[in-house]
């Protein structure tokens, strides 16, 4: 059997400063994306990746909500290559096909809180991007209805393990880190070295180090403020220092997120993970929250 893992979310809606109930708009906009076809439901993740919502379940008795969402890159069709015969073969998709990806979230509504349980992974869609996907149809939303908007829009906030921060405030000097970005910066505002970025790793590092004797700490914990409010291209920050019994420690933000570890069934045709398996399993594990 394999194992999926899980990271934890708070989803939350909010108008300037108020906070909005979550409930009801995200009911009402899953309800508007689904209503959609296929093909208006997909949102343009960068050059070569595309994602759309493939399935919503909203159990109101339950107070829970179980998503599918799929993606897939395109715009690459290199031959293939055989595991075992390294022998080539021309790859039968066109450029415009990509493998899909599922990705899993079930939300459980805890008190007026939305608390969201994501699998993680390679090629998954992260949190940031499902949000941003659910804001994009809050606007399209609006555009169409003229006199009755869906108010606010969505962020979220990760929820966060007990032990980084205070193995953070135990240093007594941070010295090094690294800062880990989303590569879509390159092309962006800020940089604009190149939209050609199809072969480039999907995260840039950045590193930063102190002057000596110096620390870089308070540093350390802007970085993390943006990373757990959401709203940066910053993916993962790992950071050096020394303790104050001069040991040295290192941290990494990888492990910022509360995480647990599913059962999952995988195809062995296709290597797909069985998506009702899957919603099972994120369902037992909702019950122990």
């Amino acid at each position: 059997m394999e194992k999926r893992r899980i990271g934890f979310f708070n989803l939350y809606c909010i108008e300037g400063e108020k906070t909005l109930n979550t409930v009801e708009i995200l009911a009402k906009t899953l309800r508007f994306i689904a209503n959609q076809t296929n093909k208006l439901k997909k949102k343009d993740l960068s050059d070569d990746r595309i994602c759309f919502l493939d399935f919503y379940n909203y159990d109101e008795e339950k107070g829970l909500i179980k998503i599918l969402f799929k993606s897939a890159r395109h715009s690459y069709r290199a031959p293939l290559l055989n595991r075992n015969t390294i022998e080539a073969r021309e790859n039968p998709k066109t450029k415009d096909e990509g493998e899909q990806i599922k990705t899993h979230l079930l939300i459980k509504f805890v008190e007026g809180d939305a608390i969201v349980f994501l699998e993680t992974g390679r090629n998954i869609l992260s949190m940031k991007i499902i949000t941003e996907y659910l804001n994009t149809f809050i606007s399209i939303y609006n555009n169409n209805h003229k006199k009755e908007h869906i108010e606010g829009h969505f962020r979220f906030n990760m929820i966060p393990r007990d032990d980084f921060r205070e193995v953070l405030e135990n240093m007594q000097r941070v010295t090094f880190a690294e800062v880990f970005i989303d590569k879509q910066i390159l092309g962006g505002d800020a940089l604009n070295f190149s939209d050609r970025i199809e072969h480039v790793q999907e995260d840039i590092a950045i590193s930063l180090k102190t002057v000596k004797k110096e620390s870089i700490k308070q540093t350390i914990y802007d970085i993390l403020s943006k990373i757990t409010g959401g709203r940066t291209d910053i993916k993962r920050i790992r950071v050096k220092g020394k303790m104050s019994d001069s040991t040295e420690s290192i941290i990494d933000t990888d492990f910022i997120v509360k995480k647990e570890y599913i059962e999952a069934q995988q195809s062995e045709e296709t290597g797909e993970y069985n998506t009702q398996y899957m919603f099972s399993q994120l369902e037992l594990l909702a019950n122990k929250f």
